[in-house]
């Protein structure tokens, strides 16, 4: 198989509020596109998408999945996210690689909490976005009202290009805005005689006006024919509809069921039509490692191949392989590609086409793709560039949160002890917010994630996967510490080792606060050219384990600057380990005489309840320490809750939400920052 020119592939991800219908939507497009003969259910454990044990037991996704198929002319490769929160990084390492995205949104609810959420990942990433409003067929179905949220809770103008139409309360189908044709209907023949419904004619009127007036804010063609009072042709609308959504200045607007494949197909031709293809923004720019300048990368397939790594797989029945975007070249199997941060060469075995949980091998990828190569997983990290013929450029890598929760893991067997560090460090590699520290004293293994479900998901993944039987503890909050005023510290390190022999080392390290979420900065502008490199690197090594584990009692350090503001070095009788032993003291005084303050993780909640429990819910926050920092009224007689708390407040917090709402209230959570623990605060 040949790899696809760049301008017929696009790249997508599939974003949403849980339970928006983003597996049954993907789904779908499979069956619409011809990869399933039948369409599997979420509730019966049947989707593609939803691969994992995990998966189809709970009825949630927890690994973002990848699938590709045609429509029309258009290789498109979709990634399905996970909507909880506690997988984030899921979704961030999808975001990263992608050229557009489908944001789908219930009927009746509109934009919910984590809606929100993906949607500010999707645009710091400057990606252009569809809208598609699910669940059309359900009672309480609002498309009107989920396009003014979109609209007002984005900030950006949400343009419906179909419009929906009901027959006998009931939802019939939609028509399109642009060709005033019927764009699907539930039952065929339902809307063939729309134009004769006056109340039908007269909505189809105030939707294309209304269209064609935010068009000509965004596109100087339709303005043209807005002035001229010319009617644009559907192909001028698709155009102007092109420029404008690859801009960011709006969202075209679908609807539809996807649970009864209705409006899918006019989604794909959206998708095709509207969204960028990968060559869409020209050439990237990247940094070059050696020369320290930055690179133009020409996205297409004739030049050297750059790749970017978004994901690392250890699946048994595929074999291990490693997700890659390419942003140039082409890759084919027994090519070598380097890794920029390790200098490491790859052999491809395989090039893959991903099929979710399965995948097929093909013969090469072009620019623009998104496929699995078969390489050694061990030599790669997500964020990796990989490049071929000696170019050495790294690409833009990706950020991820600090975990928030840590839990305490133990074999149940000896077996089990033994096996459970390498099944981690194979767990941690799929999924950059988590990690382990081991204690081979107590043969224990300390996991910190990002909430008690994504810790739950690796403890059932470690038994379903690895094998590996554990008990856990109870989940702890991961504290930091930072230093509350500035403060500087010299040490002159003497150790005699005989009476003619000393090892000494002097340092001088300065301290300095910073605002919450500024992380650390470590400088070293006076270490002298004459200071040999083992030293150097002695001093870095010391202050960055101080770093990560605290001084001796205390939490990992945040939030301030330090810098190495003096070193004294004798080439008789300094060495690496005086330095190291010397950075590490100085910097523990240093820290004790700036004083230190606890940090806790503050979480951003998100509360959807009825209003009738609006006032029991906003007491209880209160009561846990919460900040309420807005509040507004949702559909359906519903309230939104927005506040600032403590994640150590949360525990339990989803049992107490049911008590005081009678079942019907939900949240969302995310990690917000590190601040001040309101413990300290207390008298």
């Amino acid at each position: 198989m040949a790899a696809e020119s760049p301008s017929q592939i696009r790249n997508l991800g599939i974003i949403a509020h849980i339970d928006a219908g983003k597996t049954t939507l993907t789904e779908r497009i499979l069956l619409a596109t011809g990869c399933l003969r039948v369409a599997g259910e979420v509730h019966e454990g049947t989707t593609v998408s939803d691969y994992l044990q995990q998966e189809r037991e709970r009825g949630i996704s927890v690994v973002s999945a990848a699938v590709s198929c045609r429509w029309r002319n258009c290789q498109i490769n979709i990634v399905d996210t996970p909507g909880h929160i506690d997988f984030t990084a899921e979704v961030e390492r999808s975001l990263r690689v992608m050229d557009g995205v489908v944001a789908v949104f219930c009927a009746v609810h509109g934009v919910q909490a984590q809606s929100e959420t993906v949607w500010r990942r999707a645009r710091r990433y400057s990606l252009p976005a569809l809208a598609f409003i699910n669940k059309m067929d359900r009672e309480g179905a609002n498309f009107a009202g989920a396009v003014k949220q979109i609209h007002l809770r984005f900030g950006i103008p949400a343009v419906p290009v179909q419009l929906p139409v009901s027959k006998n309360g009931k939802f019939a189908g939609a028509l399109d805005l642009l060709t005033g044709t019927v764009a699907f209907a539930l039952d065929e023949g339902a809307l063939q005689d729309w134009e004769q419904d006056l109340d039908i004619s007269l909505a189809f009127s105030e939707a294309e006006s209304f269209l064609l007036e935010s068009l000509a804010e965004a596109d100087d063609e339709i303005l043209r024919c807005y002035f001229n009072n010319d009617k644009p042709s559907p192909d001028l609308y698709r155009e102007a509809l092109q420029r404008a959504t690859g801009k960011g200045l709006l969202i075209p607007v679908f609807c539809g069921t996807a649970l009864q494949n209705c409006g899918t197909n006019a989604l794909l031709d959206g998708i095709c039509s509207y969204l960028p293809p990968p060559d869409g923004g020209g050439q990237l720019r990247a940094g070059n490692t050696s020369a320290g300048f930055q690179a133009l990368l020409r996205q297409n397939p004739a030049a050297p191949a750059c790749l970017l790594v978004c994901r690392i797989c250890h699946q048994a029945w595929t074999g291990d392989f490693v997700m890659v975007r390419l942003y140039s070249g082409t890759v084919r199997a027994g090519q070598s590609l380097g890794n920029s941060r390790n200098g490491r060469e790859l052999l491809v075995r395989r090039v893959l086409r991903l099929q979710a949980g399965e995948c097929c091998e093909i013969d090469s990828a072009g620019a623009g793709d998104i496929v699995g190569l078969d390489v050694p997983v061990g030599d790669c990290r997500i964020g990796d560039t990989l490049c071929q013929n000696g170019l050495s450029v790294t690409l833009d890598s990706m950020l991820f949160p600090e975990p928030v929760v840590s839990m305490t893991f133990e074999g149940s067997q000896a077996e089990d002890r033994e096996a459970l560090p390498a099944a981690l460090e194979k767990m941690c590699a799929e999924d950059p917010s988590l990690r382990f520290q081991q204690d081979e004293i107590l043969g224990q293994c300390m996991v910190a994630g990002m909430g008690e479900l994504h810790l739950d998901i690796v403890q059932d993944r470690l038994r379903v996967e690895y094998g590996v039987q554990t008990r856990t503890g109870k989940p702890q909050v991961n504290y930091k510490h930072t230093i509350l005023s500035p403060a500087r510290q010299r040490l002159d390190f003497v150790k005699q080792l005989t009476p003619d022999i000393a090892r000494r080392a002097g340092i001088e390290i300065a301290l300095e606060p910073l605002a919450r979420g500024s992380g650390i900065s470590i400088e070293e502008p006076e270490m002298g050219q004459d200071l040999p490199q083992n030293c150097r690197l002695a001093i870095l090594q010391a202050v960055r384990e101080v770093v990560d584990t605290g001084v001796p009692g205390g939490h990992p350090l945040a939030d301030m600057r330090i810098t190495v503001a003096d070193v004294s070095y004798d080439a008789n009788e300094s060495s690496e380990l005086a330095f190291l032993t010397a950075a590490r003291q100085a910097l523990v005084e240093a820290i004790h005489l700036a004083g230190l303050a606890e940090l806790e993780p503050v979480m951003r909640l998100e509360v959807s309840t009825p209003q009738d429990h609006v006032g029991n819910v906003i007491a209880d926050l209160t009561a846990r320490n919460g900040r309420i920092t807005e509040l507004d009224s949702l559909a359906l007689g519903a309230s939104r809750i927005v506040a600032l708390l403590p994640l150590v407040e949360m525990f339990g917090y989803a049992s107490q939400l049911r008590s005081l709402s009678a079942g019907r209230a939900d949240f969302v959570a995310e990690p917000f920052q590190y601040d001040f623990s309101h413990a300290d605060a207390e008298p």
